[in-house]
């Protein structure tokens, strides 16, 4: 993120928590629990909003305070904080709700690189800033998790649910 893509102020800080944080949240704990630590992640930026909007990455700070506030929604719930499935939506397309699966069976960080480099277009270099971690690291999550999303599509014994191939 550069210098230009800084919030200057609390509207844009919040108009980038909800456009770049949102999608990380929903990723990595699913539509439900992410827009839950989402509006947590709001209030806290508004309670330290100035401490927040001078860091240089205020977008990887609050990525590691949505780390915090998840672990009261994961303790409690004793599930996987990704759903395999929505079975209150009633997902009738079998590959979209396949789809979900798989993505459920990857570990957190292999479904956040997944999902913000091939479902939203991010950079390594983007991901790797929000995550705090390296590109080399970003690169290996998002090539093991989809060398494993390949497996469940190809190996109908995998453990993962596979669509049938083609």
């Amino acid at each position: 993120m550069s210098n230009d893509d800084l919030p200057d102020s609390f509207e844009g800080l919040i108009e980038q928590i909800r456009v770049r944080l949102l999608p990380v949240l929903w990723a990595k704990w699913g539509v439900e629990i992410g827009s839950d630590i989402c509006s947590e992640v709001e209030e806290y930026a508004w309670i330290h909003r100035t401490k927040i909007l001078e860091m240089a990455n205020p977008m990887g700070y609050l990525y590691r305070v949505s780390q915090s506030r998840s672990r009261r929604y994961l303790r409690w719930m004793k599930r996987n904080s990704f759903p395999g499935h929505f079975a209150d939506v009633g997902i009738e397309d079998r590959e979209i709700d396949d789809s979900l699966r798989n993505l459920a069976s990857l570990s957190s960080n292999q479904r956040v690189c997944v999902l913000l480099v091939h479902g939203f277009d991010w950079s390594y270099a983007d991901v790797a800033e929000l995550l705090e971690i390296n590109q080399t690291a970003v690169n290996n999550h998002l090539n093991r998790g989809l060398a494993r999303l390949r497996a469940s599509v190809t190996d109908p014994n995998s453990p993962i649910v596979g669509l049938e191939p083609s």
